[in-house]
């Protein structure tokens, strides 16, 4: 099925059974070719809340915001009716988000990251451990460009019915191979952890 599909089947059987849909995104460019292609679906998109999984540290306007992105790419034409939340450390304390997400549609870099989860945050328990707290934390400058972050660790990312990996060129194609063994590589960690409704999409243009 085509993700996009997948991704607006899914928001609609969760806003018929549950009045309402979750939909956490990462920045990027492997997700933009679906974010405008969603914002074209019809949808009960008031009743759909939008987060991202992570962000850098700027203004919501600068260029390097997701935030930014997200506005321009996802959240127009019939999209725009969604419910954004930026993501802050008040989405779980306030209790306005719908956790389990639905959905949760992610990137991955060169070096396997994923979110802001970055190779240097590996032993972070707070970051990586499944025993750790659903928490959304701040982080050093890390990535390109060289910001500090925001970021969803990896036990609230698995708490989502469904994710989908988007793998953009044969660079990261061939690091996501290596990371099924390697544990250098954060990605590794969400692989092994996830084994059900895990869907990955090579992207090749």
């Amino acid at each position: 099925m085509k993700i996009t599909n997948l991704i607006a089947e899914k928001l609609r059987t969760s806003i018929k059974n549950t009045g309402c849909a979750s939909l956490v995104v990462s920045g990027g460019s492997s997700p933009l070719k679906i974010f405008n292609e969603l914002s074209n679906i019809n949808l009960e998109w008031s009743n759909v809340k939008i987060t991202l999984v992570d962000d850098r540290l700027v203004d919501a306007k600068n260029t390097n915001s997701n935030q930014n992105l997200i506005h321009k790419h996802l959240l127009k034409n019939k999209a725009k009716n969604s419910v954004f939340f930026p993501l802050t450390k008040k989405l779980l304390s306030e209790n306005f988000f719908k956790i389990p997400f639905d959905i949760c549609l992610l990137g991955m870099g060169e070096d396997g990251h994923f979110a802001s989860l970055f190779p240097n945050m590996i032993n972070d328990f707070d970051a990586f451990s499944l025993k750790a707290k659903h928490k959304i934390i701040k982080t050093s400058p890390n990535g390109d460009p060289l910001l500090p972050r925001i970021t969803m660790n990896l036990s609230l990312i698995l708490n989502s019915n469904i994710i989908i990996l988007l793998v953009k060129g044969e660079k990261k194609e061939a690091v996501l191979k290596k990371a099924l063994n390697e544990k250098k590589y954060p990605i590794h960690y969400l692989l092994k952890n996830r084994k059900e409704n895990l869907f990955i999409e090579i992207i090749n243009s």
